[in-house]
């Protein structure tokens, strides 16, 4: 077996546990409040709120099958903000094979949890409450949207359905399902909406929540400015962490969206009734004139956009396969995957999310290129108009639900009533 193989069998075998308590709460419920069809709600959480564990010995890619590992939690933990989270740091091997730091397996293992509270605690609670059958999927947010789609589609579902069946008097948890996805996890939500594996057969909606279509203004910052609350006292740990960011596959997904698209939808995003988007977000510092697209960074002389590879680890081809990701989760939809598709925007007041940015020629890298030059409406972390597939209300109208409040945070917006009143109305449950 590969080590990728040995990674994926262990992802699955570390989330056992989380599917009999599954099974458990399936058998103990009659199902959803007020009757109806037994349906069967996945939760992609957002980027970085999934728990991550890592190995405690190193995987050996040449060694036996049955490799089986015991872990420790490297994210989150008080050792993450003490330089730990350098430990999360990929190596690529190959295409589409990438390691974790000194072959020691990182899997997903639920929710990060702080003091006994989760990012999903009024959801979960909600779920339970009105007798849906719900399970979090936690993601390896490091790694791109289709290693994740590929992951739970491929692998875990099988698994899952075949555990539950075992377990449930034959029952099948995928004879009606809904995915939601927040934040990034709507990424892999729409990705998975577009697959047409057998086992998909039976899914109702895919609901996404806050989900940056188009990307957003805060990851160009990471790959010169770290993460702040990483970084260490003046900045101590701030080299080791850009270059763990710069081996993420995932983060080079979260950009602001290729010209082309753009220039292709310009006219739908001007159209949004909303919240339009009149101009592209990303331009040159010093001629605003020119457009500055993450994915297509060009050259001015000796300078560049990003930083060098041999500094922080910054990987072209990464960004390369994200371009490609991002536009093929951009492309059109059929009408009966629109009719499908939910996409819930929250706005908690103007002047609230960055918006624009100008981006500085490099070298130098110090200070940041990136500046943030203007706020628009958002959850305060995604502006509104990136928060929907662009073309989804021409097919499906009253498919993009806008929400508007000023508890409206990005972090919490899936425990927000609101929020949980429209997935009920989607997902045909009473909400109270």
């Amino acid at each position: 077996m590969s080590y990728n193989d040995i990674r994926i069998s262990e992802q699955l075998r570390v989330l056992e546990p989380a599917i009999n308590d599954f099974i458990v709460r399936y058998n103990a419920s009659d199902g959803p409040a007020g009757g109806g069809d037994r349906q069967t709600v996945f939760l992609f959480p957002g980027g970085m709120a999934s728990r991550l564990v890592r190995a405690k010995t190193a995987c050996d890619p040449d060694g036996p099958p049955n490799q089986v590992f015991a872990y420790d939690e490297v994210w989150v933990n008080v050792l993450t903000f003490l330089g730990g989270a350098r430990d999360l740091k990929m190596k690529k091997v190959d295409a589409n094979d990438y390691r974790d730091k000194r072959n020691r397996i990182i899997v997903a293992d639920g929710l990060v949890n702080l003091f006994g509270f989760t990012p999903y605690l009024g959801f979960t609670a909600w779920c339970a409450l009105k007798g849906l059958d719900y399970f979090v999927f936690p993601c390896d947010w490091r790694r791109a949207a289709y290693d994740i789609g590929d992951l739970f589609i491929s692998h875990f579902l099988p698994r899952f359905q075949q555990l539950v069946r075992d377990g449930c008097n034959n029952a099948d948890p995928l004879e009606r399902f809904t995915l939601i996805g927040h934040s990034c996890g709507g990424m892999i939500a729409n990705w998975a909406l577009r697959s047409e594996a057998p086992i998909m057969a039976g899914l109702d909606n895919v609901i996404t929540v806050a989900t940056p279509f188009y990307g957003y203004g805060g990851q160009p910052h990471r790959w010169f400015e770290g993460e702040t609350y990483l970084n260490g006292i003046g900045g101590a740990y701030k080299k080791g962490i850009i270059r763990a960011i710069c081996s993420f596959p995932g983060c080079y997904e979260w950009m602001f969206l290729p010209e082309e698209t753009f220039l292709a939808e310009q006219a739908a995003f001007l159209a949004d009734p909303d919240y339009p988007l009149a101009a592209y977000p990303s331009v040159d510092f010093t001629n605003p004139a020119v457009i500055a697209d993450p994915y297509n960074p060009q050259t001015n002389g000796a300078k560049g956009r990003y930083p060098s590879t041999s500094s922080t680890g910054f990987d072209p081809v990464e960004l390369a396969g994200a371009k490609a990701l991002v536009m093929f989760l951009e492309s059109p939809l059929s009408q009966e995957q629109a009719s499908k598709f939910w996409n819930i925007r929250a706005d908690k007041g103007a002047g609230r999310t960055r918006h624009e940015t100008t981006w500085k020629w490099v070298p130098p890298t110090s200070p940041t290129p990136i500046r943030d030059v203007s706020l628009t409406s958002g959850d305060g972390v995604q502006p509104a108009w990136t928060a929907r597939h662009v073309r989804l209300d021409e097919l499906a109208a009253g498919h993009v639900i806008n929400i508007t409040s000023q508890w409206a945070d990005h972090a919490f917006l899936m425990n927000l009533p609101v929020t949980l009143q429209e997935i009920a109305a989607i997902l045909g449950v009473p909400f109270l």
